[in-house]
């Protein structure tokens, strides 16, 4: 009987794909590095806030419609 090489290969990818798997949530479980923050996050970006301004119709629209 010939042997079903594509069949092989399918059952040893997903072997190799459940224990890499398993080995990440091992990995990843047994690590105490959790990152708490608290506040406001502060980053490093050069772009200045652009706040709008409500007085044009359309925004009074959209605000008398959001309320």
């Amino acid at each position: 009987m010939k042997e079903n090489s594509r069949r092989k290969f399918l059952k040893n990818t997903t072997k190799v794909g459940a224990i890499a798997a398993v080995g990440g949530l091992v990995i990843n479980s047994c690590s105490n590095n959790e990152v708490k923050q608290s506040g406001v996050i502060v980053g490093k970006s050069n772009k200045e806030e652009i706040l709008y301004q409500g007085n044009t119709k359309y925004w009074k629209t959209y605000y008398s419609v959001a309320k």
